[in-house]
């Protein structure tokens, strides 16, 4: 059960569920996960199809292909990155959701203190 929104004194209205918040930081986290571990493993099976697939059957399917392959490189550049940013967001928006709450416990600790 969610402890509900911490807010800070009302001021500008700024809440967060962080429960719920911390939750989908570790989906965010673990959504890496295929592209780090299967992906590389799927590398040559991909490749494998790439190279049987027949595209020079029409001028959209040759464009696609002149495309893909001047992406290629990127493209595998580019999922090699997934998992680790994802991982890093992960990680950060976790850091964030930590201080968010020190700061709300903060916050309620120096406002008792004014009583």
């Amino acid at each position: 059960m969610s402890q509900g929104p911490i807010n800070f004194g009302g001021i500008g209205d700024i809440d967060m569920y962080t429960e719920e918040t911390s939750a989908l930081l570790r989906r965010l986290y673990e959504s890496g996960k295929p592209f780090g571990d299967a992906l590389p493993g799927a590398t040559g099976t991909i490749e494998a199809g790439e190279r049987e697939a027949d595209t020079g059957f029409d001028t959209l399917s040759t464009n696609f292909r002149a495309s893909y392959n001047a992406s290629d490189e990127q493209l595998k550049q580019l999922s090699k990155n997934v998992k680790p940013l994802l991982e890093h967001m992960g990680t950060q928006g976790a850091k964030i959701v930590a201080e968010y709450i020190q700061h709300a416990a903060d916050d309620a600790a120096r406002m008792r203190s004014l009583e």
